[in-house]
């Protein structure tokens, strides 16, 4: 078992926080936070959220089936998410465990909402950025469930890079799993999920909210 107890975090989700792994450098590993489990999965009145047999940790199910579905069908391929390596126990529960992606500093890569924040905006690069990030998710048939710049990278990994990436918020949600059995609906669904970032991407950064990724 893993300790992590005694960590500091490098950085924190409204869900989960994000450790570095202790044996390997070029890993992170992902947990949910207790405070998250009380709110959303123990609190009064919250039973529906206690259905599902994986409970706290269905979002480590969904993302990890659907990153082996991706490489099931284009095993060399480089779809635009976080590459993920299994699980982990540690003194904190179960831990996702998956690659970390590095800015060009060396340092754990930045989100989108942070550059954005950084640089009062747009920059010389996130234009084409973008548009290659929604090229490749359709050219992978990635499912995306939330799109948004707290869940978007942009750094390298093992597949090359810089480039924007998936971390958090991919997989199938939905009761009736329409996306996973039709393309052409899933094509739609991220569309419809991209035109909505565009859209909060053209916002005046000073209405934004501090990036809750960054450490």
């Amino acid at each position: 078992m893993l300790k992590l107890a005694h960590q500091q975090p490098l950085a924190i989700g409204n869900v989960r926080a994000i450790y570095q792994h202790p044996l390997h450098a070029d890993l992170l590993i992902k947990i949910v936070r207790a405070e998250a489990i009380a709110r959303r999965w123990d609190a009064p009145g919250r039973w529906l959220k206690r259905l599902p047999r994986a409970r706290h940790y269905g979002g480590f199910v969904r993302e990890l089936k659907e990153y082996i579905c991706i490489q099931a069908r284009s095993p060399h391929g480089a779809a635009p998410i976080a590459r993920m390596t299994g699980i982990v126990e540690t003194d904190m529960g179960l831990g996702l465990v998956c690659e970390k992606v590095i800015a060009t500093d060396g340092h754990m890569a930045p989100s989108l909402h942070s550059i954005y924040l950084r640089n009062g905006g747009a920059t010389d690069w996130s234009d084409a950025a973008l548009q290659a990030f929604l090229d490749e998710l359709l050219r992978y048939n990635v499912i995306v469930g939330d799109l948004h710049p707290g869940n978007i990278i942009y750094g390298s990994d093992s597949r090359g890079g810089p480039h924007l990436l998936l971390v958090d918020g991919f997989g199938e949600k939905n009761v009736v799993p329409r996306n996973t059995m039709s393309r052409w609906l899933n094509r739609r669904n991220t569309l419809r999920l991209f035109r909505r970032l565009r859209r909060d991407l053209a916002r005046p950064t000073s209405t934004w909210g501090p990036p809750v990724r960054d450490a």
